[in-house]
């Protein structure tokens, strides 16, 4: 009966949810608990494809254009890793970017402490300066009215970057979009 069938469909999406929220704290704490992994030259343009290949559904329903530049730094990490720190910015992105979203992926050249800065750009409604200082907290959502979540994707990024030494950030303002980071070592 149609009922049942939304019954059905409610435990569905609840079990997909709670899914989401194990894997994620599953990731958190293998991060946690690996002292170190094997770091390794990185081909970045490879995990930003294979990046838009793993969300190409979402990105086509979502109306999203995605620009990324065609050559990328070297940086030394873990590519599992690196490519689930850019899944939890690109999600984000597509979630609360802009109406369609418009996200730029790049990378600065190697500063003058030997990192890379990579980055990625959203056109949405920004953040005030108290909401950034909430983003890399545990189980905290900014905009819990217009999207589901767990509230643990920066987290994961947070801590995978820094078991790889590096470090992550946000720059924003109201109006203006936001630009998230992370920072490798170079290669």
């Amino acid at each position: 009966s149609a009922e049942a069938l939304g019954y059905l469909n409610d435990i569905t999406r609840v079990g997909e949810k709670m899914t989401l929220i194990v894997n994620g704290l599953l990731l958190l704490a293998s991060t946690r608990a690996r002292s170190a992994v094997a770091m390794q030259p990185l081909d970045m343009g490879a995990i930003v494809h294979e990046l838009q290949i793993r969300f190409s559904q979402t990105i086509a329903s979502s109306h999203a254009t995605i620009v990324a530049p065609a050559s990328w730094p070297v940086v030394r990490g873990y590519a599992p890793w690196v490519e689930e720190a850019w899944a939890n910015y690109l999600s984000n992105a597509i979630k609360y970017g802009g109406s369609p979203p418009h996200i730029t992926l790049g990378a600065d050249p190697a500063r003058e402490d030997g990192f890379v800065r990579f980055w990625m750009h959203d056109n949405g409604q920004g953040l005030s300066k108290s909401g950034q200082a909430k983003l890399f907290t545990p189980f905290t959502r900014l905009h819990t009215h217009r999207q589901e979540g767990h509230g643990l994707g920066l987290v994961i990024v947070q801590q995978i970057v820094c078991k790889l030494g590096g470090s992550v950030g946000v720059e924003s303002a109201p109006g203006q979009g936001s630009t998230f980071y992370f920072t490798l070592p170079a290669a």
